[in-house]
């Protein structure tokens, strides 16, 4: 017995040492992200949580985050039945912004600027792409009753949005996938193990997931070898060809998502467009293709599209900005300021902020509120 409780000793030792190590340093300690089922369909995380968020091996990027009494990274908490004018911000990971301190983020900055007139909220969770922005558009109109909505729109929303193509582990989402002869959405549940929620507790585990990002590296080291800086140009033509046909696809089903009051916050080609060699290479790759046929889409159908290409390549020209981090491609503080300020510009904004709303009104209460949606549904049934 002394013998075994030696080894269990000599074994358990180094790990408590790591562990005792690991707890010194500012790893990673996000909140858990609840179950995603029938009766909470969609995804948020645990509320009211002040926390840590790091990135990198060498934490080259800290802030300080705050989930809010609704489970999502925001400064302030939302009030559902607050009747001032409101604007929805929806997206993924730029929405949710972990890579800026709370209240840094675009949608919390122009909360803070329409302070006293409304209100702007935001939704968002990494790992979103354009069939979760659905559900969550929804959850916002059921819950919330904005006045408007703004989604922000980035390089992979378009693939991701459909169940083939999305990245494992795909659970706690809605995504796109085939059903008789068109597209339906659907809901793929999640429910956090016994085994994750303990090793979630272990400051080594954490840095080892979050932080070193062991996950995301065996996933590429399962894919092909490709040295290229744009993962998309690894495809082999017609596979690729096949991708952004169905990306076009899961586009035009997203599109149809109806109402007059929306923006779409386009993000720009980043890095390529601070080189105009660069940029140049970059028109026919599948990121540039599916940005142009979504703005061109949108607009046909009526929807205000703000381009933050033109707006961050015009600062980049005048004082040489960068609006991301040397290790991370999300918006930097600057890259935030800039999206605030074109959206304050849109026309969405100055008509709900400025000028008054002019949606549909409620007949008992009197609250003007973002018109539901009407989809146009032919072959495409949702569930």
């Amino acid at each position: 017995m002394k013998k075994a409780l030696s080894y269990c000793v000599l074994i358990a030792l180094p790990f408590l040492i790591m562990e005792g190590f690991f707890r010194l340093l500012p790893v990673s300690n996000p909140p858990y992200l609840l179950p995603v089922s029938a009766e909470h369909p969609v995804a948020r995380f645990q509320p009211n949580i002040e926390y840590l968020n790091s990135w990198g091996w060498n934490f080259s990027i800290r802030t300080r985050m705050r989930t809010n009494n609704f489970g999502y990274n925001n400064f302030w908490d939302y009030h559902s039945e607050d009747t001032t004018p409101l604007l929805m911000v929806i997206g993924d990971s730029f929405v949710e912004a972990l890579t800026v301190d709370s209240g840094k983020s675009a949608a919390e900055i122009l909360n803070s600027t329409v302070s006293g007139r409304g209100r702007v909220y935001s939704i968002g969770v990494s790992g979103a792409a354009l069939s979760q922005y659905l559900a969550f558009a929804e959850f916002s109109r059921n819950t919330f009753r904005p006045n408007a909505m703004a989604f922000f729109v980035v390089e992979n929303d378009y693939d991701e949005s459909l169940l083939k193509y999305a990245v494992l582990p795909a659970g706690r989402f809605h995504y796109f996938e085939e059903s008789g002869d068109g597209l339906a959405l659907r809901r793929v549940d999640y429910e956090r193990s016994t085994i994750k929620t303990f090793l979630r507790k272990s400051a080594f585990v954490r840095y080892v997931m979050l932080n070193a990002q062991l996950q995301r590296m065996l996933y590429h080291l399962g894919g092909p070898s490709c040295r290229s800086e744009d993962p998309y140009a690894c495809e082999e033509p017609a596979a690729l060809e096949r991708r952004i046909a169905d990306s076009k696809r899961a586009v035009d089903y997203f599109l149809d998502l109806g109402g007059d009051s929306i923006v779409f916050v386009v993000d720009a080609l980043r890095p390529a467009m601070y080189s105009a060699e660069t940029l140049l290479k970059a028109q026919n790759s599948y990121v540039s293709r599916m940005r142009q046929y979504f703005m061109k889409q949108a607009r046909s159908r009526g929807y205000e599209i703000l381009d933050m290409q033109p707006a961050f390549m015009g600062k980049h020209r005048l004082d040489n900005s960068r609006f991301e981090f040397p290790t991370n491609g999300h918006w930097n503080e600057l890259g935030n300021r800039v999206v605030a300020d074109e959206i304050r510009k849109s026309a969405v904004f100055t008509r709900i902020f400025y000028e008054g709303p002019t949606l549909t009104t409620t007949a008992d209460a009197g609250e003007q509120q973002l018109a539901s949606p009407t989809r146009r549904t032919a072959g495409r049934d949702r569930r």
